[in-house]
């Protein structure tokens, strides 16, 4: 997995590995170590739409996101 990584995604190891990244060090820090928050926030947005048609999904989308 690694070496895929490294060699054919230049992003995955410094997305994961600051020493390799070039985001500077206060910026790394203040960024929470998981995505758990976003997750959390978003998690009943396809709780009762799922197998819509694309334009219901549209409608369902932006009624999620006026709210």
């Amino acid at each position: 997995w690694l070496k895929d990584k490294v060699e054919t995604n230049k992003f995955a190891l410094p997305a994961l590995y600051h020493p390799a990244s070039l985001i500077p060090e206060d910026i790394w820090c203040a960024c929470p170590a998981t995505t758990n928050g976003n997750e959390q926030a978003h998690h009943n947005v396809n709780h009762d739409s799922v197998n819509l048609t694309l334009l219901g999904g549209i409608m369902r989308g932006r009624a999620f996101d006026d709210h």
